[in-house]
C-alpha cells in the first residue's frame, strides 16, 4: 500500500497532466479558429463537450449494447469542426494529447470506427511532440523521420489524416506537419 506522500504525489501529477492537456487544447482550439476567422471560412472548432444532446453528438458517439440493450458512449471527442451553417453535421475531429504515451491507440481506434459510421469524416491528431523518454539528456521526438519511422508514425500515416506538432524539433513530412498548417488543411479539406 502506498503512503500518503505517494498517493499525493501520484494525484499532483495527475492533475498537473490534466492541466497541460487542457492547456494543450485550448491552444490549438484558440489559435485555429482565430486562422480560421481571418480567413473568412464558415469553419469553426468547438470542444467536444459542447456538442452533448446534439444531433452532431448522435452521429459521432459509437453505438454499444449495454446489459442487452443497444446504448451510445462518446469517442475521443477533444475538438469537433463544424461548419457555421450546419453544425449538427460534423466534418472532423481533432484529438489533442500532450504525449502519446497510452492515449494514440485510443485516437486510432476511434478513428476507425468513426470512418465506418461517417462517410467523409477526417481525423486528425495535434500534439507538442513533448519527446520521448530522454537517453542521456538527448531529446527524441514521438515520431521519428520519414526514412525511420516510429510505429505511431506509421500507424497514423494509415489511419489519421494528419497529425499537426508544435516543436521545431520534430521532422515534418508526410503525415506529420506544422501545427500552423491545420487551419489552411481544414479550409482545403472541406471547401
Amino acid at each position: 500500500m502506498a503512503d500518503n506522500n505517494t498517493y499525493g504525489s501520484v494525484l499532483d501529477r495527475q492533475s498537473n497532466v490534466s492541466k497541460w492537456g487542457t492547456a494543450w487544447e485550448d491552444k490549438v482550439l484558440g489559435f485555429v479558429n482565430e486562422q480560421l476567422l481571418d480567413n473568412g471560412s464558415d469553419l469553426e472548432v468547438v470542444k467536444g463537450k459542447e456538442i452533448r444532446k446534439t444531433k452532431a453528438w448522435e452521429k459521432l458517439a459509437i453505438p454499444i449494447k449495454k446489459n442487452g440493450k443497444d446504448d451510445k458512449v462518446e469517442g475521443d471527442l477533444d475538438l469537433v469542426v463544424r461548419n457555421k451553417k450546419n453544425i449538427n453535421e460534423p466534418l472532423a475531429v481533432i484529438s489533442c494529447k500532450t504525449s502519446l504515451h497510452g492515449r494514440f491507440s485510443e485516437t486510432l481506434f476511434y478513428a476507425v470506427e468513426w470512418k465506418k459510421m461517417i462517410p467523409g469524416i477526417k481525423v486528425f491528431f495535434a500534439t507538442p511532440d513533448k519527446g520521448r523518454q530522454a537517453k542521456k539528456g538527448k531529446w527524441e521526438s514521438e515520431w521519428g523521420t520519414e526514412e525511420d519511422p516510429t510505429k505511431d508514425r506509421s500507424l497514423a500515416a494509415k489511419y489519421l489524416d494528419g497529425v499537426y506538432v508544435g516543436n521545431n524539433r520534430t521532422t515534418l513530412g508526410g503525415v506529420i506537419k506544422n501545427l500552423e498548417d491545420l487551419p489552411r488543411d481544414l479550409i482545403t479539406a472541406f471547401r
